[in-house]
């Protein structure tokens, strides 16, 4: 049987992207020669590429023309292979299906969609950059110190505190507070000391020779570098030396060095601590009073800047 012959072969034809209606017109414009049987294939393996359209497999074609040509079913063959420029040709001109076409639309949509968030995103990560570009090399290098270094900055300014308010809250306050930061004695037990001799008056004299706030007299005075004791100012500088040197004697027990300053070293190396004096134990017990006093006042005041 001879072979059904159109103006263009089927594999060719499909392979170009003909046309749905072109090829439809293609298969009726063939005629048959023979019988009606092949007529009527032609027509059925025509609607079936109409219907199919680009997704017709194309082991059908080739098994429809084996059928013709041997009447009987033969196995499947190969396409044979489309070179690229063919294949782009074929999915430029082949119709796109409107649904499909919505379909398409969609997906754009969806990548510009997309496209957008992660230009978005990207144009935020470039500005989170460039802000920390923007910080000071010097401020990245520094912020390790600065952590190490709040505690101190935190006593620090706890100490200024302490400061304005022995300046502005205790009589002659300045004064004791920077004689005690020089001799590394506590502002507190300087002042109660003064408190206990002398209640502040620079002028008071004692029955035995003290003289001045903290009641010192005269060879002491010398021995700590006090030409005036009636000065306010060399008085608290020669008292706190003292009690300096008394703290070194007792190895900081401030206890000892309030009892030695009003019994003497000797009496308190003597009994081993405050010694059983009346008057040296209500002394002692006075200094240590104020002292407290002195202290909660402070520790307040700190205490409310800190709110």
């Amino acid at each position: 049987m001879s072979e059904l012959k159109t103006t263009r072969p089927y594999k060719e034809r499909f392979l170009d992207g003909f046309d749905r209606s072109q090829l439809r017109q293609e298969v009726q414009k063939v005629k048959p020669r023979f019988n009606l049987r092949k007529k009527y294939l032609t027509w059925a393996l025509g609607a079936t590429l109409a219907v199919g359209g680009i997704g017709a497999p194309l082991k059908v074609i080739h098994d429809s023309q084996n059928r013709l040509e041997h009447r009987g079913p033969q196995g499947p063959q190969e396409p044979a292979p489309q070179q690229p420029q063919q294949v782009q040709q074929t999915q430029r001109q082949a119709p796109v299906d409107q649904s499909l076409a919505g379909d398409l639309r969609d997906a754009q949509n969806i990548a510009n969609e997309v496209a957008g968030g992660v230009a978005a995103a990207a144009k935020g990560v470039e500005q989170g950059v460039k802000q920390a570009a923007e910080v000071p090399i010097a401020a990245v290098v520094a912020a390790p110190s600065a952590v190490a270094q709040a505690p101190q900055q935190i006593a620090q300014a706890a100490e200024d505190v302490k400061a304005q308010f022995f300046a502005k809250e205790v009589p002659f306050g300045s004064i004791i507070y920077q004689e005690a930061q020089k001799n590394n004695l506590r502002p507190e037990l300087l002042a109660a000391i003064v408190q206990q001799e002398s209640k502040f008056q620079p002028t008071a004299r004692s029955i035995m020779g003290a003289q001045g706030l903290m009641q010192l007299v005269p060879k002491t005075g010398r021995w700590m570098g006090a030409s005036n004791l009636m000065n306010p100012a060399q008085n608290i500088m020669a008292g706190a030396k003292y009690l300096k040197y008394l703290q070194d004697q007792f190895n900081g027990n401030e206890t000892k060095v309030i009892a030695a300053y009003n019994a003497g070293e000797g009496n308190v190396r003597r009994f081993g601590g405050i010694p059983p004096f009346r008057e040296t134990q209500k002394y002692v017990a006075n200094v240590r009073n104020f002292q407290r006093q002195y202290s909660d006042r402070a520790t307040s005041q700190v205490a409310d800047l800190s709110r």
